[in-house]
């Protein structure tokens, strides 16, 4: 399984965009982050810090300066995405979004877990809390029932656990804090942010601490199906 996030994209974005310089171009394409025109030799537009592509010399620098004091322009509100694309079209897996597409859940029925006072959507099927101990992460799994999960369901929740820990963004704790300030959902709490996905079969919901010391990553499994049934009600 490949999942995207706005990163990745921005990358397969540029990708095509790259194409007209060789190395300078006659129409210069627009940059990602403001939509203006780059510049038409490649080597004059800056690199930016938070994906494999160019933008124009203003936003090199502006991307710097609040990179230095941590203001980041999150990334979905770069010209790419902002101008009404649609990131389906550039994905062929899960996407990782600030957009949460099953908010009904949570105004439903709730269930508690076994030997867990908390309660949950009655569609969620699973949860993984994991922590960073400064080499590896550490995971453990809530399941909302004592029965044993369907193999295609329990195979696809490993897929995207493994390709979710397998993304540059989350090989520690300091690269998963940079991708929430750029690339997820803030909260309430300046600590804490929320991102969102769907496979063939649930709806996903992460929810990311980052701060040390504490369980830095939930993953939440709600079955599409259960979910959008309750919906209909």
């Amino acid at each position: 399984m490949k999942i995207n996030t706005y990163r990745t994209i921005l990358e397969q974005m540029w990708q095509e965009d790259k194409k007209c310089f060789a190395p300078n171009a006659e129409i210069p394409s627009l940059c990602l982050r403001c939509g203006k025109p780059l510049n038409r030799q490649l080597v004059v537009n800056a690199l930016s810090r938070y994906a494999d592509v160019h933008i124009c010399e203003n936003c090199g620098m502006d991307e710097a300066l609040r990179d230095a004091c941590g203001q980041v322009l999150p990334m979905w509100e770069w010209y790419a995405f902002s101008c009404g694309g649609d990131l389906n079209l550039h994905s062929d897996g899960p996407t990782l979004t600030t957009a949460c597409g099953f908010c009904h859940i949570y105004d439903g029925p709730k269930k508690q877990f076994p030997l867990n006072h908390l309660e949950h959507p009655v569609s969620e099927l699973v949860y993984s809390r994991s922590d960073y101990d400064g080499r590896r992460w550490w995971t453990t799994w809530h399941h909302g029932s004592e029965e044993r999960t369907v193999p295609e369901l329990a195979e696809e929740i490993d897929q995207f656990t493994e390709a979710l820990l397998q993304l540059p963004e989350f090989k520690t704790l300091d690269t998963m804090t940079r991708f929430c300030r750029a690339s997820a959902q803030p909260t309430n709490d300046s600590t804490e942010f929320n991102s969102y996905a769907a496979t063939e079969h649930f709806y996903i919901w992460l929810r990311m601490i980052t701060r040390v010391r504490d369980y830095n990553l939930y993953c939440h499994f709600y079955l599409k199906e259960a979910a959008d049934n309750m919906g209909q009600m």
